[in-house]
């Protein structure tokens, strides 16, 4: 289950901040109005990047999935503020509730990492 929850994290991350450079504009419609498209995007990208190098390397994994686990919870918001919007991106209800529950699911195993990595070894 390790390599698991960290190939996961891994090319999620990695695949994720490499698109937000290939087609910043895919994720335009999930940033608030009031923000910086393009500056919102690219950084997130850099943080996806960074994060999904961080899990692959053992001296910086279990931080990488703790900020896994934040940034999925940072973007938990986004996905419930969709939800409720006129003009949604993801499909509502079902698209947006497997959206939604995706979340918590990838927040766990951010966490489940995190902890694993902190949990001195016998």
């Amino acid at each position: 289950m390790h390599w698991i929850a960290i190939l996961i994290i891994a090319v999620w991350m990695l695949a994720g901040g490499v698109a937000h450079f290939i087609v910043p504009t895919y994720f335009y419609p999930i940033v608030p109005d009031w923000m910086p498209e393009l500056a919102v995007v690219y950084v997130s990208g850099i943080v996806e990047i960074a994060i999904g190098v961080g899990v692959l390397l053992p001296r910086t994994r279990a931080l990488a999935g703790l900020a896994f686990a934040a940034l999925c919870l940072g973007f938990l918001p986004l996905h419930v503020w969709d939800f409720f919007r006129p003009d949604p991106v993801f499909e509502v209800p079902v698209a947006a509730s497997i959206r939604i529950a995706v979340q918590f699911v990838l927040i766990g195993l951010g966490l489940w990492l995190w902890q694993r990595g902190r949990t001195p070894k016998a």
